[in-house]
């Protein structure tokens, strides 16, 4: 039988990754609802696609009661760490009232699907070293409203299953990377520079932040399938990290780019690229994760850094767009 799939937050980056392997790899019918219409490109061309405000309840119930999925890939957030500090209110309405309204839907409308709760390592907050690799039992210590969100959204997951039943899967997803990433992260912003300095749309520099930060990062394209596994496998209620299990600075993730290019360019360090209340180093412990689903990264860190860029110099060029 052919699983029925709701993606919020599709059009994002990890939604349209999300719906591309979906459709590959599962043979899933992929039902897409964003806040605005798709971009050109990318999996929305062979699938369902609706615009939706997760925070209009009415909107949200139509939705579910019209596509009746089986299973549920929540990703509707406020990503952004520095937009978090910057309007605090829109990143917790987003994330505790948007899920409210989503679960509500699905109770009112009787469907019982798998529902996958994307949250986040950020919950962790400040780690030190003698306390990593970080697993899912360790006290979340929220550093950031984005952060502090996402920790919401997880007390209302194990609320759902506990009160209603509902099959909450929850994810504390560590850095992704990948094509088509926006570039507020730090890869895509690194890659993008490279590009726009290779293409001479740009002084033959690179404005960087904190390079000695440590976080532990995955392809995307790995991940994904992971998420996949997870909700059909994964204890409700339970959480699950999601991540590579090592860690690299910025600046290693920094040199590996710059030797992707022919053309020399300067590293000028930026003080306004510097993070509130960033957190030194992080890395996850996917032991649980790798029990529940095998999970083996397919791409190493070395060619999803040249994916990236190669990314880029295409949208430079004009070749694709965002």
């Amino acid at each position: 039988m052919t699983p029925r799939v709701l993606i919020t937050g599709a059009d994002g980056f990890v939604g349209r990754h999300l719906a591309s392997y979906l459709l590959k790899d599962v043979g899933a019918e992929v039902k897409g609802m964003d806040l605005r219409a798709p971009r050109p490109g990318g999996p929305w061309e062979r699938c369902a696609f609706e615009v939706c405000d997760i925070l209009d309840g009415r909107a949200v119930l139509e939705l579910v009661e019209s596509f009746r999925p089986a299973y549920v890939f929540h990703l509707a957030a406020q990503s952004s760490v520095r937009r978090s500090w910057e309007d605090p209110d829109l990143t917790y309405r987003i994330a505790i009232g948007g899920q409210a309204n989503l679960i509500e839907a699905l109770r009112e409308a009787g469907v019982a699907a798998r529902v996958h709760i994307a949250c986040s390592a950020e919950e962790y907050g400040r780690v030190s070293e003698e306390e990593l690799p970080v697993a899912e039992d360790h006290p979340l210590r929220p550093a950031s409203p984005y952060a502090l969100s996402k920790v919401m959204q997880e007390y209302h997951a194990v609320f759902a299953w506990q009160a209603y039943g509902m099959e909450t899967v929850i994810t504390r997803a560590f850095n992704m990377t990948g094509p088509g990433q926006s570039p507020e992260f730090v890869v895509s912003d690194f890659a993008r520079q490279v590009a726009e300095a290779e293409a001479g749309l740009r002084e033959a520099e690179i404005r960087v932040g904190n390079l000695e930060a440590r976080r532990d990062f995955s392809d995307v394209r790995d991940l994904v399938g992971a998420y996949w596994e997870l909700l059909r496998k994964g204890v409700p209620g339970q959480a699950y990290n999601v991540c590579s299990g090592e860690d690299h600075s910025i600046s290693e993730l920094l040199d590996i780019l710059l030797s992707l290019s022919d053309k020399h360019i300067e590293v000028v360090v930026d003080p306004e690229k510097y993070r509130v209340a960033d957190i030194p180093v992080l890395r996850g412990d996917n032991t649980r994760m790798r029990e529940v689903t095998g999970w083996e990264p397919r791409h190493r860190l070395e060619q999803t850094l040249a994916d990236v860029l190669d990314w880029w110099r295409a949208e430079v060029g004009g070749t694709q767009r965002r």
